[in-house]
């Protein structure tokens, strides 16, 4: 589709049909032709429209106060070349175990943004992204903080001078180099800005908090650009333009500290779930705790120690809430050698700066149960130890709601779903719900799954995918 301004940009879709036209757009080549071609060629059924310019463009209230609350629109990414433009050798530089298969990860990917288009607003990155560098003073911000990042300030005219939809591309896909010098020419990378193939994990990079936004200060150089990036939407977008920044760990310069959104859970707006984790520190949560504390309403955080390894890199892959009662839980986490003791911070009302008290429980349950929030936990591959840690870590316990008691997961963990359908959830594919001989009632208890042997090849789930922007309040 077309910009007001003339530019060919991405689109936001609302899929009513079967997947099956993602197929127009699978080759190995996803340029930026074959994408749009791809999507002139959709029915006008499927397609996405432009939030400048359309009916979205009203500017939306930020409103996210708990994890489970009925959604009402949330910010994802589509992968795209990104994520083949790295090999064997230099996955491990950007957190991959392995390469991806785009086709694959693809299909996946629409089945995940098809079934949310159902219930909810989906604001695709790229479109937005996009739509940001169409204004002058965010282009410049965008591309004087990239180039500084990765030394290259010799590049700034030329990226500057692209235009959005050109710009929107290399910074997400790769800005490939230019021989200026023997210490590039040396350099076994082609890229001067290299390709983000973690965007679509936009949980990340920042994090809503009631009507405002935390900025991520990533643990590893490979995802600093997404902050970066999502820190300028949030900033200048007209329609998801935040209100206030409780944090932007862009500005953070010290070694340590580090926060990333798979570390916090919004439990009400009174209360937060953070990881200690291998991703975020204790010295960020401080000061994160500090900083918000100091806008209010929050005064009380549950901080969960869990295991700095590859399988637990965030909190949310070992803990996520699917109902009003009920969590998905790694089971070792809650005792044994494995567990995660759990403190529980409060700040007094007359000195926000200052904590009143920590109370150390034995795991998050303890926590939780002891300020009111008595859960019903669902074990994250069923009751067997082999089956739990086999599932958490092809993201088993990593669940999105999309309203209480209706979630989002990984067709391939079976005995997690097992355990779900035995706490109450009709398991439906999301397959059918796209093609419509399964339509998702309004208070049905719900778990729809979808495909992702590939996406989970990533490190993450359906809640590391979706970035909330508005949820209805729980009753």
């Amino acid at each position: 589709l077309k910009s007001l301004e003339g530019n060919f940009v991405p689109v936001r879709f609302r899929p009513r049909a079967p997947p099956d036209w993602w197929q127009l757009s699978l080759s190995r080549d996803l340029s930026l032709a074959h994408t749009r071609q791809a999507f002139t060629r959709l029915p006008e059924s499927t397609r996405m429209h432009s939030s400048i310019g359309s009916g979205y463009s009203k500017p939306m209230q930020l409103a996210v106060n708990s994890e489970i609350g009925r959604l009402r629109a949330v910010l994802v990414h589509t992968p795209a070349n990104e994520v083949e433009n790295m090999t064997p050798s230099s996955a491990s530089d950007v957190l991959y175990d392995d390469i991806l298969s785009l086709p694959l990860a693809l299909r996946e990917h629409a089945q995940l943004t098809g079934v949310l288009g159902q219930v909810a607003e989906v604001y695709q990155l790229r479109s937005v992204l996009g739509e940001v560098l169409n204004i002058p003073v965010a282009r410049e911000e965008v591309v004087l903080a990239l180039t500084e990042l990765y030394r290259c300030r010799e590049y700034v005219d030329q990226l500057t001078s692209m235009p959005s939809d050109q710009l929107t591309h290399q910074l997400i896909e790769g800005t490939t180099k230019d021989i200026t010098s023997l210490a590039r020419f040396l350099d076994p990378s082609p890229y001067v800005i290299p390709p983000l193939p973690n965007a679509f994990f936009t949980r990340d990079a920042t994090m809503c908090l009631n009507d405002g936004v935390i900025i991520g200060s990533m643990a590893y150089p490979a995802r600093v650009a997404e902050s970066i990036l999502l820190r300028a939407v949030f900033k200048h977008h007209p329609t998801i333009k935040a209100k206030r920044f409780f944090f932007d760990g862009t500005t953070q310069q010290s070694v340590g500290i580090t926060i990333e959104g798979g570390d916090l859970l919004v439990l009400r707006e009174d209360l937060i779930l953070i990881g200690y984790s291998e991703r975020t520190s204790v010295q960020a949560i401080d000061m994160l705790m500090e900083a918000i504390v100091r806008q209010g309403p929050v005064r009380n955080f549950i901080v969960v120690k869990i295991p700095k390894q590859r399988a637990s890199i965030h909190l949310d892959m070992l803990f996520t809430m699917v109902d009003v009662g009920q969590c998905v839980v790694y089971p070792p986490m809650l005792k044994g050698s494995s567990s995660a003791p759990a403190f529980h911070c409060v700040f007094g009302p007359d000195s926000p700066s200052k904590m009143a008290k920590v109370v150390e429980y034995g795991n998050v349950l303890q926590a939780l149960k002891s300020i009111g929030m008595d859960l019903e936990p669902i074990p994250c591959g069923g009751g067997d130890r082999f089956h739990q840690e086999r599932e958490q870590w092809s993201s088993g316990a990593n669940f999105f709601a999309f309203a209480p008691g209706q979630v989002m997961g990984y067709a391939h963990n079976i005995h997690t779903i097992e355990a779900m359908s035995g706490a109450g959830f009709q398991v439906v594919h999301a397959k059918n719900v796209l093609d419509g001989s399964r339509p998702i009632g309004s208070n049905e208890k719900i778990l729809v799954t979808m495909e992702g042997s590939e996406l989970s090849r990533g490190g993450g789930g359906c809640r590391c995918m979706t970035m909330p922007l508005a949820r209805d309040e729980v009753t």
